[in-house]
């Protein structure tokens, strides 16, 4: 048991790391106990129970349930929504991207930008590598793009919000070196074999745990997952958005005055 609970802990430093928790207190809750039955365990005075694997596993299934109890395999499960499968996650092997052709320029040399819009965004899997296809998209000339290859891509959905609303257009730039450029808790564009084109806030822990931890900016709906390297075909780092609609900063100033209000009852009641 005392190899469970190291990576029992292991598998909290990750969470902690990749901010999928804050703290001891935020992990116990999630897993069923609290702060101080996490101490017990910690300090042998308390057993890890079955409710609190299962609910570990049922809250974080980027946790393999199987290293967690028998050590066997890899602590990190990727997990595509698109094919349902899970795969453990190995160490990457090299990969090796090229810088996409220039298609189209305008009357001063600059190159255009390619648009992927929301409707080709299928295609692009199979298609970003054939010129044709890249050909047949819509291009637009934006002024101080410069100095790198550029794509435009359109927003689906509202797992970023309300940094970024579905609809909107991101311009990315193309990441040569990947592995070593995804910087942490920046945005990226991903262009992936199951998971499709999607916009994301990354945390590179390739070196570390062999993934990109891919986080929404919408946490409360769509929760983060862990992409394997393998299945990333290319990287585009966010540099600007074209957006028709603005959040409403009141939105936020009202959340945080509710959390006041709330804290301030309840420090009432404790007197």
């Amino acid at each position: 048991m005392d190899n469970v609970k190291h990576r029992f802990f292991k598998a909290y430093d990750y969470l902690k790391e990749i901010e999928a928790v804050k703290n001891l207190q935020d992990f116990g809750d999630n897993i069923g106990t609290n702060k101080a039955g996490i101490s017990d365990i910690k300090a042998d005075r308390k057993k890890i129970s079955v409710e609190n694997l299962i609910n570990l596993n049922e809250k974080f299934p980027v946790i393999n349930i199987d290293w967690l109890i028998t050590g066997k395999g890899s602590m990190i499960i990727s997990y595509s929504k698109k094919d349902n499968s899970l795969s453990h996650v190995k160490e990457p092997e090299p990969i090796y991207n090229h810088t996409p052709n220039i298609v189209t320029v305008d009357n001063s040399g600059k190159e255009n930008i390619v648009l992927v819009p929301v409707k080709a965004a299928a295609g692009y899997l199979n298609g970003f590598g054939d010129p044709e296809f890249i050909q047949s998209l819509p291009t637009y000339s934006i002024p101080n793009i410069q100095n790198g290859v550029f794509r435009m891509f359109q927003v689906n959905g509202h797992s970023m919000y309300p940094t970024l609303h579905s609809g909107a257009y991101v311009v990315g730039q193309f990441v040569e070196n990947w592995i070593k450029d995804i910087k942490d808790d920046r945005v990226f564009i991903l262009v992936s074999k199951n998971e499709g084109i999607v916009i994301k806030r990354c945390l590179n822990r390739i070196s570390k745990y062999g993934t990109i931890y891919c986080k929404s900016d919408n946490r409360r709906e769509y929760p983060s997952f862990a992409m394997a390297p393998s299945e990333i075909l290319e990287v585009w780092e966010f540099k600007m958005a074209l957006t028709w609609e603005l959040s409403n900063p009141a939105d936020i100033y009202e959340r945080i005055n509710d959390l006041e209000a709330k804290v301030n009852f309840l420090e009432s009641r404790s007197k």
